[in-house]
């Protein structure tokens, strides 16, 4: 070989040991990365696990606020106005019942129960009298018959959302009858009254008696007024009633009985209506 060649061959001998000597160095590097890789690797699990606990922490407060509703405001009042009329009222006429139950100007429909206690009777004794369904403003009304002096009551049984109401009204019930002015009870065969007056020019008289069986019995009534005019009835039975309707009254005067031996009789005497609660 020529020296020159040698030389060449000399100088491919040291490229390949520097090359050999490279190969070690690039080997290193590639040992070493994965040792970086291993050594990221747990900084990644050391980290995850710090994360994990606080987003098990956050979630779980979150949970409430996503969970069942809390339960509904308490149910609303409700304004209520409560009427019975008319007062005084004849009994056997109609009672009007009527009344608002409401909370907004619409969406009031609702159904009202209507009840009455009759005076003398226990408080609670309240007895049932039908009902009324309300208008979509809430306005209600009933009729009734008049049967006795009393508290009619209303009552709103509420709702989900609205309280329930009741309101009292008490009525007075009157029945006109006529007035009595005057009455005597006798056992005697003649009798007169004092003298009265009669208020009103019609008047009635009611005389009711009792004779024993034997014999004729009979009885006599009659009104005489001062300055004339004078009315009777008679009866001729051991025991009955008999009524004087007169005309002839609006005047001072008397009554005057007649009967046979031992009859027991009363005299009535009604001028004039008078209203009398009930």
């Amino acid at each position: 070989m020529l020296p020159g060649q040698a030389m060449s061959a000399q100088a491919a001998r040291g490229s390949a040991h520097e090359e050999l000597d490279a190969a070690p160095a690039a080997v290193q590097t590639t040992q070493n990365a994965p040792r970086t890789t291993l050594d990221a690797a747990p900084a990644a699990v050391r980290t995850s696990p710090a994360a994990a606990p606080a987003a098990a922490r956050t979630r779980p407060d979150a949970v409430p606020a996503a969970g069942p509703m809390t339960p509904g405001a308490a149910p609303a009042a409700v304004r209520m106005t409560f009427d019975a009329a008319p007062e005084p009222v004849a009994k056997g006429e109609a009672v009007s019942l009527t009344g608002r139950v409401w909370r907004t100007a619409r969406g009031n429909q609702a159904r009202v129960d209507f009840y009455f206690h009759a005076n003398g009777t226990p408080a609670n004794s309240f007895t049932y009298q039908g009902f009324a369904t309300t208008t979509d403003a809430g306005h209600f009304s009933h009729r009734a018959v008049a049967q006795t002096t009393g508290t009619w009551k209303a009552v709103y049984a509420g709702s989900t959302s609205r309280r329930n109401a009741a309101r009292l009204d008490a009525v007075q019930v009157f029945q006109r009858r006529s007035r009595e002015i005057a009455g005597w009870s006798q056992q005697t065969g003649a009798w007169q009254s004092p003298t009265i007056r009669i208020p009103t020019q019609d008047y009635k008289a009611i005389f009711s008696w009792t004779c024993p069986q034997e014999g004729s019995p009979f009885v006599h009534l009659a009104w005489t007024g001062q300055g004339g005019g004078s009315e009777y009835v008679h009866g001729a039975k051991p025991t009955g009633t008999l009524t004087l309707n007169g005309h002839a009254g609006a005047r001072n005067g008397f009554f005057k009985v007649s009967t046979s031996a031992d009859c027991t009789w009363r005299v009535r005497v009604f001028s004039g209506i008078a209203a009398f609660q009930v």
